[in-house]
Order: structure tokens, then sequence, then C-alpha cells
């Protein structure tokens, strides 16, 4: 099955539908350095969106077989890849199951390590996206949003983009993956906020069967 096939790729990176232009580096300053923990209550609830999201996506495929209908066209309903919205989702959430973020930038680079998976890296005096026997991938500034992104050739495209409060309070990641021949993408916001090493809020567990699992961390009690 193709959301099977493409979990592989997805291991050996992940990052866009949506082309940025690349920027100056980092002319408004952005920095996101610092340690970051997930904030639950802020952030997505994938089951909830895929919910959300397959419902509009029934409904919209409805009314587009009834308008064919009624204008005696006949419209394959597998078009509409309605059950992919969930497989999508999915794969969105596994791509986005980090719950820390380590980040380290300086003038030239910045380093995003994320539990769990594999460090994004943005060299900021090589911008842009370039062609490998991957795909297409790179990062670019999009105003004062930082974007990741690779293209693979089986259709899989993956977006990061990074954003942060003013008063650095929290840092959202929304991350869209798009497959070709699905017509939804599918977006996570993530949300994180600063902590110290070892004095996170929450102790987490995360499997696939069960998603994610928080309690409060002992600092709180």
């Amino acid at each position: 099955m193709v959301i099977v096939r493409l979990l592989v790729w997805v291991v050996l990176v992940a990052l866009i539908p949506v082309r940025v232009t690349a920027e100056a580096p980092n002319r408004h300053n952005v920095d996101f350095s610092g340690s970051w923990e997930l904030d639950y209550q802020l952030s997505d609830h994938p089951s909830e969106k895929i919910r959300y999201l397959y419902i509009q996506a029934r409904a919209q495929a409805e009314r587009a077989a009834e308008r064919a209908q009624k204008s005696g066209r006949y419209v394959d309903p597998r078009i509409f890849n309605v059950q992919s919205v969930v497989g999508l989702g999915r794969l969105t959430e596994k791509i986005a199951q980090a719950t820390v973020l380590t980040i380290t930038q300086e003038d030239d680079h910045i380093v995003i390590s994320r539990n769990d998976d594999f460090a994004l890296v943005c060299d900021f005096g090589e911008m842009g996206w370039k062609e490998n026997a991957i795909g297409i991938e790179g990062c670019a500034w999009d105003e004062d949003q930082l974007a990741f992104q690779i293209a693979l050739p089986d259709g899989l495209s993956v977006f990061h983009q990074f954003s942060i409060a003013a008063d650095r309070s929290r840092i959202n990641v929304a991350t869209t993956v798009k497959v070709s021949g699905v017509s939804y993408p599918f977006t996570l916001n993530r949300v994180y906020m600063p902590f110290e090493p070892g004095e996170g809020m929450f102790e987490c567990t995360y499997t696939i069967a069960n998603q994610t699992s928080c309690t409060l961390s002992g600092r709180n009690e």
C-alpha cells in the first residue's frame, strides 16, 4: 500500500507541498535556540483533526458526486481518496511525533535535534532547494519563519515551518504532508514551550497503538 511504502522514505528524511522563495539569511534576526518541550494543550490533537478532515473530505466528495450525477457525468469515486485522509493523517502524526526539541543556532547555521527522530540542519549560507539522490530538499527563510522541505520521487512531500512568539514563550511547528493522488494535504500544528533540561513539565511515552500518553512530572507535585 502506498502509505506503508512511503513510511520507508520517511525513515530517511522528513520535511513541502508549497515552495518558499529563499531569502537573505535571517534578516529578521529570529533566534530559535534553546530546549523546548511539547505543549499538549495548545497543540493539535491528531485523532480529532483526522476525524474533522475526514468528515469534511467525505462531504466534499458527496457534493461533487451529486453534481456529477445531476449533469449526467460519470465520476470515478476513487479520485476523491477519502479513506486516504486517515492514512495521511497518521503518517503526519508519525513524522511530527517529537516531544522535545533541542535547538542550537549560530550566525551561519541551525541544528534542530528532535527526540526519537533525526535532526533538521540548515546552513544559512547555502539556503534554497537542491536536488539529490533522494529527491528535492532544502531550507529557506519565509519572512520570520524557517521552512524545511523534502519532495520525494514517489510523490511524497513534507514541509516543516517553524515560527516563534515575539516573547519566546512558544514555538509552533506546522508539519504539512502531501501525497500525489490524494486531494487533501494534511497539516498538524505542534506547539513547544521552553524548559530546562531535566525539569520538563511532562513525562511522556509514545506508542503507535496508544499514541502519546503523559503525566505531570515530579517537579509539579
